[in-house]
Formats: structure tokens, sequence, C-alpha cells
């Protein structure tokens, strides 16, 4: 654009009066040129971007040159106006083959931009000449990624040669290459500044106005503030919060007619949507309301196993919405459905709700969930480790986010852990709770005994003894409770199921020895304390002792059935009716069932 104004300088100074008046007509045909009025002062800082360029783009020969003009020329604008200047980080080949449309989307998938300020993608061109910015590029509110489509060469060279008067070809190549400049650059421009928090401008002259007018050549100055803010906070890498509000304070400050009004409110609406997420302890801000009725239509569509039509649609609710946290977790929550959790672009959009609410566990906890149906119990443990630290911050439903750890805790058979964040919770009353404990007791795994990781492996092993012993597989299940017990010495769980099998195969002594060395190591085992009642009943020399056994049996596991019907029998032995009564009434109570005689 620079070159065509000098060429047509020099010919309004060398030639005739009649070639004067001719470039002077011409002069106007000329795009305008990019301005700031009043520099900022200082040093102008380096803003990095890295770019991607799809296929259709680099089938031009010059793509590279044109690119890096035109980002050139948008830094030209960028140091006076904001202070900062472009500079390319690296230019990458993106093999993208979507539609345009989703080239947004996937820029964001493909590459965070944690180490650059803007991650700029050039996309194929379309076929048609477009005014329109939304079509011409894409970008998001306080986004780190823009959108630029590549100069529609045959379309928009046919639009212009419409408007020109009779040139020369020199000529007219010469001013729609200046069109080509300037109006890439400004698209370019146009989307750094909506994610910079600029709001659409009315004046069809200004950058940030909604349709591309060869006439734009800067912004207005209440825009100006806003990407400046932004600029700066940027590069401080301050939390969105407090960005967000410092937006919002520079819009609301005093009233101006220069912005579109329905963009502004949007803008407004975003703005107050991270800030309201911050003062939550920066979870997820619920959905809006204006997206119900297309967030049902997403849920519908994944309950009837169609994600890829759910996803399609929830980006479209996404693209109005960029930074409400709660439709990015339901974007993660699908995902975490299909393509599963293995998958790196499921890890990036769980990984974007904590961008977005920093202090929300629920992310953590649908990630964690996800980990253990693929049996990564190790990867489950951190995500929920994480989760804890920040369930506090919930304004609403920790209990609920509470049960769904402990749930999971549950099912990797991790006691310790549960009962950690039972206590964490205050959820001691809860039935959670009350099951984990009896899973402690029952299968003779006291606190401490092994380290908490190991606690599900042993639990395992001990049920799995007692399957065996169940099934009269005695010789298998002596084989797995000498592998368990080199590996767990001192398990009272597993002496247990060794009092267990000693008992069914006759072999009274060792079950005795067995059941008390159990015992000994912990004398809660419920299991335990109730085969050594039963041998105590053996003998009438020790029906008093082996009352005593299975009344603490029942005490520490009130669930345990057979210690009560035992119990039964005993009382029966001494002719206790009143034991026998009462034992029936509170059996009735606990069971629902009467008490077998």
């Amino acid at each position: 654009m620079q070159r065509a104004a000098a060429a047509i300088l020099v010919l309004i100074a060398c030639g005739s009066p009649q070639l004067k008046e001719h470039v002077a007509d011409l002069s106007t045909l000329v795009p305008a040129t990019l301005e700031a009025a009043r520099p900022r002062d200082g040093d102008p800082r380096s803003v990095k971007v890295r770019v991607y360029v799809d296929a259709g783009v680099r089938v031009n020969a010059s793509w590279k040159d044109e690119i890096t003009e035109q980002i050139d020329y948008a830094s030209q604008l960028f140091t006076p106006l904001l202070g900062a200047q472009l500079a390319i980080e690296s230019t990458k080949d993106w093999t993208r083959t979507g539609e345009p449309s989703r080239a947004l989307a996937e820029l964001q998938q493909l590459d965070k931009g944690e180490d650059v300020t803007f991650v700029i993608g050039y996309v194929t061109a379309s076929d048609a000449a477009a005014k329109a910015m939304s079509e011409l590029g894409a970008s998001q509110p306080l986004g780190r990624h823009v959108i630029v489509r590549a100069w529609a060469e045959q379309a928009e060279t046919a639009a212009l040669a419409s408007t020109l008067p009779d040139l020369k070809e020199a000529e007219r190549a010469e001013l729609i290459a200046a069109h080509r400049r300037h109006k890439q650059t400004v698209v370019l421009l146009h989307h750094l500044a909506a994610s910079l928090g600029a709001i659409a401008e009315t004046d069809p002259t200004w950058i940030a106005h909604p349709m591309y007018s060869p006439k734009q050549h800067g912004f207005a100055d209440r825009t100006r503030e806003l990407m400046t803010i932004a600029i700066d906070e940027r590069l401080a890498e301050s939390p969105a919060p407090e960005l967000a509000r410092k937006l919002l304070e520079a819009i609301e400050k005093s009233e101006w007619g220069g912005w579109i009004a329905g963009d502004k409110d949007v803008h407004t609406g975003l703005l107050r949507t991270i800030i309201d997420a911050g003062k939550l302890g920066k979870t997820a801000a619920d959905i809006p309301p204006a997206a119900f009725d297309h967030v049902a239509k997403v849920k519908q569509a994944a309950k009837n196993g169609d994600f890829t039509t759910a996803l399609s649609d929830l980006d479209n609710v996404l693209a109005a919405y960029p930074a409400n946290a709660s439709l990015h977790q339901l974007k993660c929550d699908l995902m975490l459905a299909k393509p599963g959790v293995s998958d790196p672009k499921t890890r990036a959009a769980c990984a974007r709700v904590s961008e977005l609410a920093p202090g929300d566990p629920l992310p953590h906890i649908a990630v964690g969930e996800a980990l253990l149906r693929g049996k990564d119990a190790a990867g489950a443990r951190a995500e929920l480790v994480i989760a804890e630290g920040k369930i506090a911050n919930l304004p609403a439903g920790a209990d609920d986010a509470w049960r769904r750890v402990i749930d999971l805790y549950k099912k990797m058979q991790a006691l310790t852990w549960a009962e950690d964040a039972i206590a964490k919770a205050k959820l001691d009353k809860d039935p959670l709770a009350a099951e984990i404990a009896t899973t402690r007791t029952r299968y003779g795994i006291p606190r401490a005994k092994v380290k908490p990781e190991q606690e599900g492996a042993l639990l395992e092993a001990v049920k799995a003894a007692n399957a065996l012993i169940n099934a009269s597989k005695y010789g298998d299940a002596d084989k797995a409770l000498v592998t368990a017990d080199k590996k767990w010495p001192n398990a009272p769980g597993v002496a247990a199921m060794r009092c267990s099998l000693g008992l069914q195969t006759s072999h009274i002594e060792a079950a005795r020895a067995a059941c008390s060395k159990a015992l000994a190591l912990d004398p809660n085992t419920s299991w335990a304390l109730y085969l050594a009642g039963v041998i105590a009943l053996r003998d009438a020399s020790g029906t008093k002792a082996g009352i005593e056994k299975l009344q603490k049996a029942i005490a520490v596991d009130p669930d345990l059935g057979q210690a009560w019907r035992a119990l039964a029998k005993a009382y029966a032995r001494t002719g206790d009716k009143a034991a026998i009564e009462k034992l029936g009434v509170d059996y009735q109570a606990r069971f629902g069932q009467p008490l077998p005689r």
C-alpha cells in the first residue's frame, strides 16, 4: 500500500497536468493508511506470535512473504497504539482439512499458546468476497487464538475491478495489491483487538467495526484503552478475573455511544461471568440461561450416543460463551465418554476448565473417575488429591463433591484415603463412612498395617481366598494364602482366612492359632472374632468365651449376620430366654426379618 502511494506521488510530481489530474483521482482509490494518534511512550515490548498456515494458503508461492508483511504492517499500528511490537516466534505448516468454521476450535486444541501471546492461524480462502469480519476471521474475547482467512483472489479481484476506472495493467495490479494488504492486515487487527477485549464500534472507519471497509485506519480512543489494559495484563500474566475486572471498570466508568450496544452487553456479560467465577472461589459459573435449550439438545444427542453432533453443537454454544467454565466442563465430560481420557484432546478440554476456573474441583473429579475406569488408580489418585484441595471453594454442593471423591476411593478399595476424605468432609455419619469402616473391620485391614496404595491389593487377596474357601477349593485357597502371607506377613485379614480354612478342613488347632494371631494383630477383626467364637463353642467349657467373642464381633460389625445367628445358638445352649428375646428384637430391627432359631 505504501509502495502504491509512493508511486502515485512520483507520477504527480513528474507528469503533465493531465497526468497529474489522472493520478490525483487515482490516489482516492488507495485504502486508508493505518495510524495511531498520540504514540504510547516508552520502548515497545515484544509480543510473540506463533503462526500456523494450512495447505490451502500454502499453495500460493508467496504466502510466507505476504503473511510476514501483513503481521509487520499490523505491528506498525500496534507499536505506537499499545507499545507492543509483534514478533513472529515461528511459522508452522498446519495439516487441518475441516470446515473453516471449526478452525478456531481446532487451533485451540492444537496449540494452547502458553509460551506466546497470540497463536494465529491462516486458513483457506472463501470462494466469495466477504465484508463481515465474522466471515473473514475468528477470535474469542480474552482468548489467545486468532483465525484469518486468506485473500479470495478471484472473487476479491473481480469485486475490486468493477469499481476501478480504466487503468494501465501495472496501476491496476498495484492498487489490487494495496487492497489485499490492507484488508488482510485489518482483518488480523480486528480479531487481535477482539481477543484483547475490544467491543464492536459503530463508525465504519474504525477497525473494530463488524464490517470491513478500505477506509478503516485505526481504533477509537475508548477501544484503545481496553486493548491497552488487556495487553498490559496479559504480558504481566495476570489472572483472568483480574483482567476482566479492570476491563469492566474501564467500560462502565462512563457512557460512550461509539460501541454497538448489543455487542457491549454480550461483552460485559462475559466479563461478569469471569469475575463471578473468581468471587466464587474461581469455580465454574452456571450455564447462561440463554444457552439452556442448546445445552439440552447437546445432552440429548450425547444420551443417544451421537457424540459427534453433541460436541459440534456444544462448540457452537461455546463460540457465544467462550469463557463459561460450566460449558467447558460439559465438553470435558462428553470427551471423557468419547474419545476417552487417554486422548490428548480430551485432557486439553478438561484442562481448559481448570484454566477458566482454577479453583473448581469438578474437572479433576471427572478425570479421576475416567482414569479409574481405565484401571489407572495412580493417575486417579493424583487428580483426586488436587480435587480435595479445591472442594472448599464450591459455593454449594461440597458434600456431594466429597461423596464422589470418597466413592472413588471406595472403588479403589483405598480405605485410608477414603477415611481421610470422610474426616475432611465431616461426613462421619454418612452411610459411606459406615461402609468403609465395615470393610476394614470385616476383612482385617487396620490402618497403618500396609501403605494406603496397597490396601486395595490386600483386600482383593483376602476376598479371593474367602471365595475359594466358600467354593471348597481348599488347595487353591491354601496357595493363595501362602502367597498373601509372604507379601503381607502381619495382615490380620490373611490370618483370619487361614483360620477359616482350618475350620473348614477340620484342622481345629491350626484354625484356633490362626484366629489368635489375627486378633493379636487387630482385636477388632470381626471375621476372626466370629470364627474364634464358633471354635470356642465347640466345647461346652468354651460357651462363655464363645459368647463374648460373638458379642464383640457384632459390636464392631453389626451387619455380620453369621455372628448374630451363632450367638442365638449360644444363648439357647445356656437357656437365657431373655437374651434370646432381645437378640431377636435387635436382629429384626437390623435386618428386617425374624432371627432364625
